[in-house]
């Protein structure tokens, strides 16, 4: 298996655990799958950045805090190698964001 492969086979198994785990929260804005459930697993109440989208991540990330605001939970993006834009942790970094976990 070529790492194309390998890749491609870690995207697979990183959508089927977001799959196995879908809150009835869940929406998506422009590619970004963002979940709103007020539990407390992470993965059920971030922004999971899965297709890059058209508006800039500017706009997307604004658009997404209107809706974690209005649901009373903190902003959390979840990186993965698989976020798309592949430069979006960066971008986030140069904006001051913390990172943690």
């Amino acid at each position: 298996m070529d790492a194309t492969e390998l890749a491609e086979l870690g995207r697979q198994a990183e959508l089927a655990g977001l799959n196995a785990t879908s809150p009835p929260q869940e929406s998506r804005i422009e590619g970004w799958l963002i979940r709103l459930s007020p539990g407390q697993a992470k993965r059920a109440r971030c922004i999971n950045a899965l297709e890059p989208g058209s508006l800039p991540v500017d706009d997307l990330l604004s658009r997404c805090a209107r809706s974690f605001h209005a649901a009373g939970l903190p902003l959390v993006v979840r990186i993965t190698p698989f976020t798309q834009p592949p430069e979006l942790d960066a971008l986030l970094a140069a904006k001051g964001w913390p990172s943690y976990d």
